[in-house]
């Protein structure tokens, strides 16, 4: 399987990040509550995550975008965050005392020789450490489950340098350059996330862009445990069954097997709606006080909103007004302002894409309308077990059946199933809207985000059969983590063994695109930047921005000699290279030669007759005296380095 093996380096960057935070969340900041890695990162999540995407979205507004910036204003929003606006003049009083007595506490304990471990670990007491690390193990599981069901996809991609993906990397590159509307006003909001992503974990553009489909999975598996952990009386089992029906399920599920590593829009947007319809079903569950809540809830719809605009309309705003009906008396007023902070995200949203629609030239409408229907979606489920109308009445069935009890149980036991009963209700909205035919909501939209509210109906379904054998599981405490072991290892069998024939059935796809991105990300890796240049054909010109010089095989055929016999006639002439900076050649020339077509149909539009006439030149080029050697090679593609200027290219060469 030809694959970056940074994709796996930035995710498990991304993991280690994460833990690092826990941790200094647990030892220095809410060491005297009970937070497991589910809560913190739902809530993080929600918070930061949201703001992430304003802040990267205002900084290139500025001209100012990069890695230091965002992580200097983030920094400043934690410290505020921490201390609170009426503290924030005494924080650095409140600091230094903390800081002495944590001095003091230090050498009373260097004096009783407390172990090691005493200073590492954080406070808690050894019950709620085993349950952290219980929970830690599901969340690996989970993660690792959710990561490689995606990986075993890669040699099917079709999504990988096609032209939707050399698009998609054009806006991703464009943010360092301080551009958010390059091709005309739409919603990237997703891309400025893979953007970051890239910077943060320190890998490539393509190689964040190739990520971003596998993230999102391995997210919303997380936010889909942690969602029936919190709507309902199950904790572990039923949130495991959700979790894991996402990840690995797709002969039962409306999900589209073809493209299934393409990034979604409509899925990162869901991440951050999943937290979002929680909290509103939940209120005073995530924030400490009103005005923090509401302040978040504008952020988090603003964020969405720029991610995409189909999820903030047709998604959310149904399940807030369904939330409304459903929820107990109490939270009504909490729900309303809720409203309010949704309301005020859209009128910001409205003013942000008017401007820009009046800057550029763009109508607004039009925006909106094609906000609600993408191009790029469509929903072919040959993979489905029965037809996907068939599947959805068996849901519809398990869903009514669940909406019975939950009400039986609401007036019955006086017990509180008002956010299941919420999202049992939605789920029958959801699929009745997808057989509604109007030029304003994308059924295609609405059949995938189905594909994530499916596995909470079913969450939802076995906790309320948990809870009618309570009385046994109650009793059976112990036998628990076995039984969620064993679970996941029977649901993992299963999918395995009754989906093996339609994972046969798929197409691998050319291997060519994922080797040049492999290739790619080696040269990078190998070579200062600006210092070489690539010959190549077109369609990898995109991948040259802000890399390297990018010279096309017509360029090559036609020019370079005559430029490369001018330039070494005149190398000492400095004048004559000032006045002539086209005949300059770059200090090492790398040249990509495609040893013939993949098996499968080759995406890259290369025209193998120029081959020979291509080697004929390097040949040419080594009798000049130029330095020719082999940098890679594979059964597709030989890449030479041409080296015109010695030990002045490679980054091992400039630092030793």
């Amino acid at each position: 399987m030809i694959i970056s093996g940074s994709i796996l380096t930035g995710f498990a960057r991304l993991c280690l990040m994460i833990l690092f935070l826990f941790y200094l969340n647990r030892k220095f900041i809410s060491y005297s509550r009970s937070v497991n890695y589910f809560d913190f990162i739902a809530k993080q999540w929600f918070k930061y995550g949201s703001l992430i995407v304003l802040l990267v979205f205002t900084l290139v507004q500025l001209g100012i975008y990069n890695l230091i910036n965002m992580i200097i204003i983030l920094l400043a929003v934690i410290y505020v965050d921490y201390f609170g606006i009426k503290q924030l003049p005494q924080s650095v009083n409140i600091i230094a005392q903390k800081v002495k007595k944590n001095i003091f506490e230090l050498i009373k304990n260097l004096e009783l020789k407390k172990p090691i471990g005493f200073f590492v670990l954080t406070r808690s007491d050894p019950e709620e450490r085993k349950n952290r690390l219980w929970y830690l193990f599901v969340l690996s599981t989970l993660g690792a489950v959710a990561f490689y069901s995606r990986y075993i996809f890669y040699p099917f991609d079709l999504f990988s340098m096609s032209g939707s993906w050399l698009i998609d990397l054009e806006n991703v590159i464009d943010f360092d350059a301080q551009r958010w509307f390059t091709n005309g006003v739409g919603t990237i909001g997703e891309l400025a996330m893979v953007n970051f992503y890239g910077k943060l974990v320190s890998i490539s553009p393509e190689v964040a862009l190739q990520s971003m489909g596998i993230l999102e999975s391995v997210l919303l598996s997380i936010l889909l445990f942690w969602v029936v952990n919190k709507i309902s009386y199950s904790k572990i089992i039923a949130p495991l069954v959700a979790s894991l029906f996402y990840s690995v399920s797709y002969t039962i599920m409306p999900v589209n097997i073809t493209y299934i590593l393409q990034h979604q829009a409509l899925l990162l947007a869901i991440g951050f709606a999943l937290p979002a319809m929680v909290i509103y079903m939940k209120p005073g569950f995530m924030h400490s006080n009103k005005r923090n809540g509401f302040i978040n809830y504008i952020l988090a719809f603003t964020a969405i909103g720029l991610i995409d605009i189909f999820t903030l309309v047709v998604l959310i705003l149904p399940f807030m007004v369904i939330g409304l009906f459903t929820s107990s008396l109490k939270q009504k007023i909490a729900n309303l302002i809720d409203l309010g902070a949704y309301f005020i995200s859209i009128a910001i949203l409205l003013l942000i894409y008017g401007v820009a629609c009046n800057h550029f030239g763009d109508d607004l409408r039009l925006l909106i309308h094609s906000g609600l229907m993408s191009v790029s979606s469509y929903t072919y489920f040959s993979h489905l077990i029965v037809s996907y109308e068939e599947l959805m009445i068996y849901y519809q069935y398990v869903s009514y059946g669940c909406i019975l009890i939950c009400l039986l149980l609401m007036f019955w036991k006086n017990e509180k199933w008002n956010a299941a009963l919420c999202f049992l209700i939605y789920f029958n909205f959801l699929v009745v809207l997808s057989e509604i035919d109007n030029n304003w909501i994308d059924t295609d939209l609405v059949k995938l985000s189905l594909g994530v509210f499916i596995p909470i109906l079913l969450g939802i379904a076995v906790s309320i059969v948990i809870r009618f054998a309570y009385f046994i599981t109650v009793k059976t405490e112990v036998v628990k983590p076995a039984f969620a072991v064993t679970m996941i290892v029977g649901v993992l069998y299963s999918a395995y063994y009754y989906q093996e024939k339609e994972y046969k059935k798929l197409t691998r796809t050319d291997n060519i695109p994922k080797e040049i991105i492999s290739v790619y990300e080696r040269i990078a890796a190998t070579y200062f930047p600006y210092s070489y240049a690539v010959v190549n054909d077109y369609t990898t010109q995109t991948m040259s921005i802000n890399k390297h010089f990018f010279i096309h095989y017509t360029e090559f055929m036609s020019d370079y000699l005559k430029r490369d016999s001018i330039y070494f006639k005149n190398q000492k002439n400095k004048k004559f290279l000032l006045k002539h900076p086209e005949y300059v050649v770059p200090k090492s020339l790398l040249v990509f030669i495609y040893k013939k077509p993949d098996d499968k149909t080759n995406r890259i539009a290369t025209n193998c007759k120029m081959v020979p006439d291509i080697i004929k030149r390097i040949g040419i080029l080594q009798k000049r005296g130029r330095k020719v050697a082999v940098f890679y090679e594979s059964d597709l593609i030989k890449v030479y380095e041409i080296v015109n200027v010695p030990d002045e290219s490679k980054i091992d060469d400039l630092i030793f």
